[in-house]
């Protein structure tokens, strides 16, 4: 049994036992599941997160995305959860949710992404639900994240979600400004 196989197995388990009661709410659009990031998406993920970035920017240079080379190294060998929305399309969002580097009550949200045919319907909104809910039976206290700040859409989206901007960073290599956002996550008694 490969590595990366028997950590996507864990990372079914986990996400079913932690987020279970979110997996499908009433709320979501019929036909549409959220789940687990396994190894046969590495492919379809990679494209759905390339389409939404030159969407945003004009054009995805993958060298700038070493991480999706390699999703279950990079990803679910470091514990993330990298989640998947799918309906009878096959797989049109997903996002990923870290332990922020030094700070052990801290987790970020990183490539949440829809493609370009299936925004406004409520998909990113799900990932980051579902994202949050794992991060707070985690026990994580706060979560954070980063969006450019000409992405209006996507700055509603988090700050509707309850994250508060508490800096911005100017990136004069790439002409654009980091939106950085917090969200305090409540205590969750077991």
């Amino acid at each position: 049994m490969c590595l990366a196989s028997e950590l996507v197995r864990t990372q079914l388990r986990t996400v079913q036992e932690e987020a279970n009661p979110m997996v499908k709410p009433s709320s979501w659009p019929k036909g549409w599941r959220v789940r687990p990031w396994q190894d046969t998406d590495q492919t379809a993920v990679y494209s759905l997160i390339l389409a939404g970035l030159a969407q945003r920017f004009g054009t995805a240079d993958p060298a700038l995305t070493p991480d999706l080379h390699d999703i279950a190294t990079h990803y679910l060998a470091h514990e993330a959860t990298f989640l998947v929305a799918e309906g009878v399309q096959g797989i049109v969002a997903c996002g990923a949710l870290i332990h922020e580097k030094g700070e052990p009550n801290t987790m970020r949200l990183v490539r949440i992404s829809v493609l370009p045919t299936h925004q406004k319907q409520g998909l990113g909104r799900l990932v980051s639900q579902l994202l949050l809910a794992v991060a707070q039976r985690r026990g994580a206290k706060r979560v954070v994240l980063e969006t450019n700040s000409d992405w209006h859409s996507a700055l509603r989206l988090y700050q509707s979600l309850g994250f508060q901007e508490y800096a911005r960073t100017a990136d004069p290599h790439f002409g654009y400004t980091e939106v950085h956002l917090a969200k305090e996550l409540p205590y969750e008694s077991n």
